[in-house]
């Protein structure tokens, strides 16, 4: 799940997945800002059939760790699972 999630990311913001890791935050990867976090957020919401939260939306630009804990939340999975 967490390779579809990465995938998913990269193929929005338009970089290779290599870019990606836990640590990184739109301050390291340039083309996350917020603009493309709505599309994100939408690509997520349609690709994985789930609605997030507008408050959630925020938070999850913290980092890309915090982004995919809430997708693998959303959809009912647990860390490593």
């Amino acid at each position: 799940m967490e390779n579809k999630i990465k995938a998913l990311f990269a193929d929005v913001l338009q970089i290779s997945s290599d870019q990606i890791n836990d640590r990184s935050t739109p301050d390291t990867i340039e083309a996350w800002d917020s603009l493309n976090h709505l599309n994100l957020i939408a690509s997520f919401e349609e690709e994985f059939s789930i609605d997030i939260d507008p408050e959630e939306i925020p938070l999850m630009m913290v980092s890309y760790l915090q982004f995919k804990t809430y997708i693998i939340n959303k959809l009912g999975y647990h860390h490593g699972g």
